[in-house]
């Protein structure tokens, strides 16, 4: 890889981390608080033990994935065209794989982990998960496709090395052909 694409990796991964740790919590709280607050339901508590673990784990997740991805394409250069094709599938399969662990996680955190435990994670609730209304759902669902964009394919599009930058939806109109 050039210079370019190695700073083009440290800065995805830095903006992603930034995002996931700092900008996320900041647009729930200020911007789409509303979308988030259910009955009973205090903010920065489901912030706090909800939806920043389940973010944390989808960012340990994509970083995971992101280091496979270049393990493989460091250490086999393709030979064909053909082999180029058959990449394609196992990056879409790794990003739509992504998305599920990303939106089963949200699950596990606001609602799975409340389940099992029997405790209700509202003060003085009786109801054993976080109550987040729809449009809090559809929200913390888009933002997992977003982190996804934003930790995986962003960095493969910018960094991904020789041939395979072809696999890579959006790769070639971002950084050229050949």
């Amino acid at each position: 890889m050039r210079p370019s694409e190695w700073i083009s990796l440290l800065a995805c991964v830095i903006v992603g981390t930034l995002w996931v740790f700092l900008g996320q919590n900041a647009l729930f709280l200020n911007v789409f608080a509303g979308w988030l607050v259910g009955p009973g339901l205090n903010l920065q508590d489901f912030l706090q033990t909800g939806s920043s673990p389940s973010f944390t784990v989808l960012w340990i997740g994509c970083l995971t994935a992101l280091l496979i991805w270049y393990w493989h394409t460091f250490s086999r250069s393709t030979r064909s065209s053909a082999e180029v094709r058959r990449m394609r599938g196992r990056w879409w399969l790794a990003a739509l794989l992504l998305v599920l662990f990303g939106w089963f996680s949200q699950l596990t955190f606001t609602v799975f982990r409340w389940q099992v435990t029997g405790t209700s994670p509202l003060e003085g609730g009786g109801v054993n998960y976080y109550p987040v209304p729809p449009m809090g759902w559809i929200l913390l669902l888009v933002v997992v496709v977003l982190d996804v964009i934003l930790l995986f394919w962003l960095p493969t599009v910018l960094a991904s090395p020789r041939s395979h930058r072809f696999v890579v939806p959006g790769a070639v109109t971002l950084r050229g052909g050949r």
